[in-house]
């Protein structure tokens, strides 16, 4: 897992967070409109860097989950420790 992640993709990572901790597996879509704008290239780079699993459902690229190494980057981030 590459923990060096950009703001951006901070961003769009704690609205990740946000989705799954409210029973929720946003699409890409869903996100950029969270975020007023196109993520669908933070979410890729996300799941590069191994930081969320995607699947594609109803062929949209779907964020169902954290990877286990996340969720405790996740927590240090949000506490304002990086890791």
């Amino acid at each position: 897992m590459e923990f060096r992640i950009t703001a951006d993709e901070q961003r769009v990572l704690f609205l990740i967070v946000d989705c799954l901790d409210a029973g929720d597996a946003p699409t890409a879509d869903e996100l950029s409109r969270a975020a007023d704008g196109d993520v669908l290239r933070d979410v890729a780079s996300l799941r590069a860097k191994g930081w969320v699993l995607v699947r594609h459902i109803d062929e949209h690229p779907t964020v169902i989950g954290l990877s286990p190494m996340a969720v405790a980057a996740v927590r240090n981030l949000r506490y304002g420790r990086r890791g």
